[in-house]
């Protein structure tokens, strides 16, 4: 029976054999479910060896550029949460210090009827833009007496989503309406243009703005604004009631094709307005690992996700229980019989306005770890993925846009050098690099790779630096004392050697983190092979409050914490002049 059941577990792709990687066997309890789940899948495709794109002056340079959470900035124009326009505001500085991207947190669709599900790695559709990315005040037609009918939360600590939802969604409502209405202070050219989306846009933008009509209405009924906890007729797409509320809803669905073609239009300006500044790559957006299982993209079309299978990651030593990300993933089988059209259209998505694209968890590339309804994270199995890898070199090529694999965590044996063969970048932190002699030297780092000092998943340096993450994870019972002390420990080991590396007295690892230290740090990692580095705006101005705790919802303020300082004052701090003046000259070989 065991024999059987291994070849029908191992015939659906589940992963029976981990090399390398220390793990328990896969259950007979987890095989059944998975081949009762997932069915046979049909015959792949011819896999192909093409490389990703990658921009020819890049193999002969390398470049730098900083990663920042949007939602993070404050400004006294935003209604409490950063835009497009703040972002636009910080460009003409970055490229100045010679900055040739910028990174940000995924801008999928969220849950606008449901604003503090606010998780942008947790979208309702990757195909779609989260409107309150908008920049309010740039959007034609809008009069400032329309932001002033609103209240506006404060930002200095965290983004309230609620309240900032309420405020941007009123002024974008008004001028929807203005649109509507014929107002003379909306140019002619910009109504041509919304026209021509909503009449392009196909079927699925549709089906996208009829989902989040539907939600803000469920919503206001009592119900969530994800489609598992609405009545049984308006969870199908297709039935007569759904059809019935479009047709009754016309301008609140109208307003969200609207919402998108103005999100879509921001976007496109913001990376125009990073190429024309100099930067060499401009927007580096980021793509999700998958979608919620309740929202618009498993709604409208419920046959290319699998039910009853949950995305997450197995037990390691940061998360001895495994997570569950309770994410929905995408049917290999329904992705190989549409000749993988709906992932193409989500590669498509990110890259339109990008020069780079960060992957999430690329190792879902190759295989992903699933978990059956009804078992625990620890309970689940790795699942074999199709061909993905050649849908994303595809696509790199096709937009001109590079792309990172984020491979941190388990990873199976060879993945990074199949990466490194389709020319997919990896990432590397300074502090997770560590060989048999140590910490491993600048010049030994893979020239195909994007460096950096942290990640949203890590505590920014300051916080690092004092092992913030460490004690918040023992007051919230993740892990015992001993642990934390272990890991204290390990942290002022890491500390040491990287001021070794970076030239300073390893004595200084009890002191402050001062701007000598920040400075040092960042020379460190632009000192390393990689092509790429990528300078984490909250590493230098952030202070110490962490984006994510990994393995938490509501006990951490995770995706809501503000940077403590304004955009108008980012531009005015001496140790991100004095950071990106260092890593420009490293990187540019004058320093």
């Amino acid at each position: 029976m065991t024999k059987a059941l291994d070849a029908a577990a191992d015939a659906v792709g589940v992963v029976l054999e981990r090399p390398g990687e220390n793990a328990p066997p896969v259950s007979d309890a987890t095989k059944r479910a998975f081949v009762d789940l997932l069915g046979a899948p049909p015959p792949l495709p011819q896999p192909a060896s093409t490389a990703a794109y990658v921009p020819p002056w890049l193999d002969d340079a390398r470049a730098f550029g900083v990663a920042l959470q949007l939602y993070q900035l404050r400004s006294d124009r935003n209604l409490g949460i950063g835009d497009l326009g703040d972002l636009k505001a910080l460009v003409p500085m970055l490229a100045d210090a010679g900055a040739d991207f910028v990174g940000l947190n995924p801008l999928h669709a969220l849950f606008t009827a449901e604003p503090e599900r606010a998780s942008p790695f947790s979208p309702s559709d990757r195909r779609r833009l989260n409107p309150f990315i908008i920049a309010v005040d740039e959007v034609p037609g809008f009069h400032p007496h329309m932001a002033e009918m609103v209240p506006v939360p404060s930002s200095r600590d965290q983004v309230d989503y609620t309240a900032a939802a309420q405020a941007k969604l009123t002024v974008l409502a008004k001028i929807h309406q203005s649109w509507r209405s014929g107002d003379p202070s909306v140019p002619a050219e910009a109504r041509h243009a919304a026209a021509r989306h909503a009449s392009q846009a196909g079927a699925a933008m549709a089906d996208f703005a009829l989902f989040e009509a539907l939600s803000h209405h469920m919503v206001a009924s009592g119900k969530g604004a994800g489609w598992g906890s609405w009545p049984a007729q308006y969870a199908d797409r297709a039935s007569p009631e759904v059809r019935a509320f479009a047709e009754a809803h016309r301008d609140d669905v109208a307003f969200h094709v609207w919402l998108q073609h103005i999100a879509e239009t921001q976007l496109g300006a913001a990376h125009a307005a990073c190429r024309a500044a100099g930067m060499r790559i401009g927007l580096y957006l980021d793509l999700a690992v998958g979608e919620a299982p309740d929202g618009a993209s498993t709604w409208a079309d419920p046959s290319l996700a699998l039910r009853g299978l949950r995305i997450g990651a197995p037990p390691d030593l940061f998360s001895l229980d495994g997570q569950d990300w309770g994410l929905a993933p995408l049917s290999p089988t329904a992705l190989v019989e549409r000749d993988f059209a709906p992932y193409r259209a989500v590669m498509d998505a990110v890259m339109a306005d990008a020069g780079a694209m960060r992957i999430d968890h690329a190792m879902g590339l190759e295989r992903l770890w699933l978990i059956p309804d009804g078992m625990t994270s620890a309970e689940g199995a790795y699942v074999r993925q199709p061909n993905l890898t050649d849908q994303v070199v595809a696509a790199t090529v096709q937009h001109s846009a590079m792309a990172i694999g984020e491979d941190l965590g388990v990873v199976p044996p060879g993945f990074r050098e199949r990466m490194a063969a389709r020319r997919l970048f990896s990432m590397r932190i300074l502090a997770f690099e560590h060989g048999p002699g140590g910490m491993t030297p600048p010049a030994q780092y893979p020239r195909d790779a994007l460096a950096c000092l942290s990640t949203h998943d890590i505590a920014p340096l300051e916080a690092w630096w004092q092992g913030d993450e460490i004690d918040l994870r023992l007051a919230l019972g993740r892990i015992d004392r001993r642990v934390a002390e272990v890991e204290h420990a390990a942290r002022l080991a890491d500390k040491r050697a990287m001021l070794a590396m970076a030239g300073l007295p390893p004595t200084r690892a009890t002191g402050p983190l001062d701007d000598a230290v920040c400075v040092a740090f960042h020379r460190l990692g632009a000192r390393t092979a990689s092509r790429l580095f990528a300078v984490r705006l909250e590493d230098v101005v952030g202070g110490r409050r962490l984006v994510n705790l990994p393995g938490t919802d509501r006990e951490h303020p995770n995706w809501r914490r503000t940077l403590p300082v304004t955009v108008a004052e980012i531009g005015r701090s001496a140790r991100l002049a004095a950071t990106l003046a260092a890593v420009r000259g490293v990187r540019r070989g004058s320093g």
